[in-house]
């Protein structure tokens, strides 16, 4: 039975890939338990998958007088945006290169201030006689402004709508960084037997400039030798397999563990030399939770933490169990 979650005495969590405990904030622990039963089968990015085409950076997009404005729901602003700032040599190339395919975007059908820059740049495919699709939407709000990198690579974007089987896709979104939502979209077309041929985007951010976002083997290896395995991530409700990672989830997940375990062999270190010298060891890091399971798929709501949590573990009277 996997350990999901362990908590202390300040009600602080912490999340466990492979022998590796990780802090976690308590709203995205239970986030986590809300979306696990949601996450898309994925596949693998395999050996041919072209790199992902982008017009200007987030740095020179941001300094656009209708910038602001497209981000928070002005259409006519996007559109302005994007005639000024995209290259239409590239447009006809990815026109000329998948004629037949469809284009989709990242996009919420509710709620205030909704970013319109995606729907912009999808209208110039539009305009340039390629189907564009809007009936693919993000059932999440997920906001990854200010987030820590755990945060970022726990909350993921799902997605609703109608995929026609066999048909070639292409994916846009405004900006890319570590690509999270934009792999999300193509998990959740894929495994509705869509075909996700490339991926397009507005700008870029820090990964955005590589030719190739997807991990390479050396990040897999450097997962793996961390102790992270498939089963960690699909537990979690991350990916389906380490071959599905972008290479930015790959380093943030890297350093995440890595930071960790460096910080737990330096703990157990000082706990020892404290012990030597005869003073009153700390306690095991860890101990306060031993044994201690939730394997909640899915909360009634996230906002009442005494709603029955899958087999009916309560996350209140877990916690209570929990403490020393």
């Amino acid at each position: 039975m996997d350990v999901l979650f362990t908590f202390d005495e300040e009600d602080e969590a912490e999340m466990y890939f492979g022998d590796t405990p990780v802090g976690i904030d308590m709203n995205t622990a239970q986030y986590i338990l809300r979306q696990k039963a949601s996450m898309p089968v994925g596949t693998a990015w395999g050996d041919s998958f072209p790199a992902v085409i982008n017009h200007t950076s987030a740095s020179i997009a941001r300094q656009h007088p209708d910038f602001h404005a497209a981000k928070h729901g002005d259409y006519d602003a996007a559109l302005r945006l994007i005639d000024d700032l995209v290259k239409d040599d590239r447009i006809a190339d990815i026109v000329e290169r998948y004629p037949n395919a469809h284009v989709i975007y990242n996009h919420r059908m509710q709620g205030d201030g909704i970013n319109m820059i995606p729907a912009a740049y999808a209208a110039k495919f539009s305009a340039a006689g390629m189907t564009v699709e809007h009936d693919i939407i993000a059932v999440t709000n997920v906001s990854h402004t200010n987030a820590s990198d755990i945060s970022r690579l726990s909350k993921r974007m799902r997605f609703e709508g109608k995929v026609s089987k066999g048909t070639d896709y292409i994916l846009l979104d405004d900006f890319i960084t570590s690509g999270a939502e934009l792999r999300d979209m193509r998990d959740f077309v894929q495994s509705q037997g869509g075909n996700v041929v490339m991926m397009t985007t507005f700008g870029h951010g820090s990964y955005g400039r590589l030719k190739d976002i997807r991990i390479d083997n050396d990040y897999k290896e450097r997962l793996k030798a961390s102790g992270i395995t498939d089963r960690d991530l699909r537990k979690y409700g991350i990916a389906s397999e380490i071959g599905c990672l972008t290479i930015g989830e790959a380093a943030k997940l890297s350093r995440l563990v890595n930071a960790r375990a460096k910080t737990t062999v330096a703990q157990l270190s000082a706990r020892v030399q404290r012990t030597r010298q005869g003073q009153q060891p700390l306690p095991p890091v860890g101990e306060a939770v031993q044994g201690c399971r939730l394997q909640g798929v899915q909360a009634e709501t996230i906002e009442d933490k005494s709603k029955t949590i899958n087999q009916g573990v309560e996350l209140r009277a877990a916690k209570g169990v929990m403490r020393r």
